[in-house]
């Protein structure tokens, strides 16, 4: 398996994590992205996010939003600027 290339920067991340996106403001569980060339993406689509400086620990986006939930849906739209 492929090593994140978010843990390599920023160091290792809990399992069972999520990650919140800037561009499309979705989350998803820590370790999933697509690749993109050499790149890791953020694993929408239609998303042009990079999984390592656009990605966002949950938990960050959650002490600016406390009524967001602890466990958040897939392909649910999070804004953070509202």
């Amino acid at each position: 398996m492929q090593q994140s290339h978010r843990e390599t920067v920023f160091g290792e991340t809990k399992s069972g994590s999520f990650l919140w996106c800037l561009h499309c403001e979705r989350t998803y569980e820590h370790g999933k992205w697509r690749n993109d060339g050499d790149l890791q993406m953020c694993p929408y689509a239609d998303c042009n996010g990079d999984a390592v400086i656009d990605a966002w620990d949950w938990e960050t986006v959650r002490t600016e939003h406390p009524k967001y939930p602890l466990t958040p849906t897939f392909r649910v739209h999070y804004p953070f600027y509202t």
